[in-house]
């Protein structure tokens, strides 16, 4: 999958491919978006860059979200603090791991209890400017807290701390909204606009193939961008609560995490794929007879 996005030819034929394999659901997804998208026009995520700053209250419904966020964090933080290892050894194997400094903190239980959460995701405002930006009605497969914490060593960065495009079909839309404040030291979220990533994925590919590199290693360091110009197009998403970024990030170049010792930083992670693809499973039958909510949930609904 990852290898056939570098070239047009290679896009078209998993485009393509992705269509064939379920042609009647594509269509119909695809039918449901025009005429939702004539009712909720939006241009918020333009098709050059792929992703939209969301400045903290745009969104209605935020100030509730934010809360319903915070007092689920509570729970969870002291639950993670309890468990903590306590032995060096055990503490320099767990940093190897990117759960040591990156969590996903819901379950399929605490989303069905939140439905506050999944009400948010698929309300006007916000699911109308993913579905206009991708031109079908995605799957909703993600509502989670993703909580980031310090690595002992703050300046070695690993796993997703390094730039990367995700492996998610052709096309998806990610939610990051910030929980509390945040600033650099917060390690926010930081991304490349999709034209400039891909010109800057091609770039180093090539390098790497003349210096004997591996060309398809997926991860990207900041030497590699900053060669090609690539860090000044870097935009992060710094900010008061409730701002917020929705990204393409099958198609931008994007990192984080890169918490300074002392902080830590909290979103809410919301994503929307256009294939099928590992997911939580959600309580559809509130939308059962709302077309475009239930067409959102109805390949993860529970017990569908």
């Amino acid at each position: 999958m990852l290898r056939g996005r570098f070239t047009s030819a290679g896009r078209a034929l998993l485009h393509a491919g992705a269509i064939a394999s379920q042609p009647l659901d594509y269509y119909t997804r695809r039918r449901v978006a025009a005429r939702y998208n004539e009712q909720f026009p939006s241009d918020r995520m333009a098709e050059a860059d792929g992703y939209a700053i969301l400045p903290a209250g745009s969104l209605p419904g935020t100030t509730e979200v934010v809360e319903t966020c915070r007092q689920l964090f509570a729970v969870k933080k002291a639950a993670i603090e309890a468990a903590a290892p306590t032995d060096k050894k055990a503490l320099q194997r767990e940093q190897k791991k990117k759960r040591s400094f990156l969590r996903d903190l819901l379950d399929n239980e605490d989303v069905r209890a939140n439905p506050i959460l999944v009400d948010f995701a698929l309300a006007d405002p916000l699911f109308s400017t993913i579905t206009n930006y991708l031109g079908v009605v995605p799957s909703l497969t993600r509502v989670d807290l993703v909580y980031s914490v310090p690595r002992l060593n703050p300046d070695e960065h690993i796993a997703s701390q390094l730039f990367h495009q995700d492996p998610e079909g052709l096309r998806q839309a990610k939610v990051f909204l910030n929980i509390f404040d945040v600033e650099e030291p917060n390690g926010p979220f930081i991304f490349i606009p999709a034209s400039a990533s891909e010109r800057l994925v091609v770039a180093i590919r090539d390098d790497r193939r003349r210096s004997g590199g591996k060309a398809d290693d997926t991860r990207y360091r900041d030497e590699e961008l900053e060669a090609h110009g690539g860090l000044a197009d870097t935009i992060r998403l710094a900010g008061p609560t409730g701002s917020a970024v929705v990204l393409d990030t099958s198609r931008c170049l994007h990192a984080g995490s890169r918490v300074r010792p002392g902080h830590f930083r909290l979103c809410l992670f919301i994503q929307y794929c256009t294939t099928r693809e590992k997911a939580q499973t959600f309580d559809g039958r509130r939308f059962r007879n709302d077309p475009v909510k239930w067409l959102a949930l109805k390949r993860y609904a529970a017990g569908d």
